[in-house]
């Protein structure tokens, strides 16, 4: 029997055909690799932003009522608050209503007020620089009908303004997030919490009769081409 082998044009076309094959092949393998790829990158983005958001909402929802200022700039647009670090009621005593009578309503009360101040019916940030100081002016009496501690400190004038329903809040540090236009980034306290954020706008409106503050939060994240927008109303729960 004669042994026959593959002629130059069978050998020409096989080569042409596994070359097709090849480049198809390799075709949906980067396709495919691409589209994983812009998975992973669109789910980064989307994880990001919802961190951010909610991040963002638990803070602002739980800060001192009326603490809020939005500022802008050619730079940067900011939302900057006081969060609440301890809170409670208070009551007046004394026949010039001077002493100041107050409970911690926290499960771990402070054991120090070093760095820390009071504000009682605030209305605007700026009140804000004009708090009770509490550091080394504290002492504790005991009630003589319940014998519970109560905190006791002295003021040099009585309080220009009181709550109705007699919540003090004690704060620190003025917290700011930030949205830099420049750097497409957002920022807590100079801290970069995301990125690539394309857009955004910070805005706040007072608290009214019917409802408290709320402060409103549009921004739009973009990556490779593809941008998702998020918007949300947070509404602070706290009231003078």
């Amino acid at each position: 029997m004669k042994v026959r082998g593959f002629t130059l044009v069978e050998m020409v076309l096989t080569m042409v055909v596994g070359s097709i094959l090849v480049l198809g092949i390799a075709g949906f393998v980067e396709l495919g690799s691409k589209g994983y790829a812009d998975t992973v990158a669109r789910q980064k983005i989307q994880t990001q932003a919802k961190f951010v958001m909610e991040k963002m909402a638990r803070e602002l929802r739980h800060a001192v009522p009326n603490s809020f200022a939005v500022t802008s700039s050619t730079s940067k647009q900011c939302v900057s608050f006081y969060p609440i670090v301890y809170s409670g009621f208070y009551a007046l005593s004394g026949y010039d209503d001077k002493t100041l009578q107050f409970l911690i309503g926290n499960d771990n009360p402070p054991l120090s007020y070093n760095n820390l101040k009071m504000i009682i019916n605030p209305t605007t940030q700026a009140d804000f620089n004009n708090g009770i100081g509490l550091e080394d002016k504290v002492y504790v009496t005991t009630d003589p009908d319940t014998g519970d501690d109560i905190n006791n400190r002295d003021l040099p004038s009585p309080l220009t303004s009181q709550s109705v329903s007699n919540r003090q809040y004690i704060y620190n540090q003025l917290v700011s997030y930030c949205l830099n236009f420049s750097t497409d980034s957002i920022t807590r306290n100079s801290i970069q919490v995301a990125d690539s954020v394309a857009s955004g706008e910070f805005s706040y409106s007072p608290p009214t009769l019917q409802r408290g503050g709320v402060v409103h939060l549009a921004l739009t994240f973009a990556q490779n081409g593809e941008s998702s927008h998020f918007e949300t109303d947070i509404q602070v729960l706290n009231v003078p």
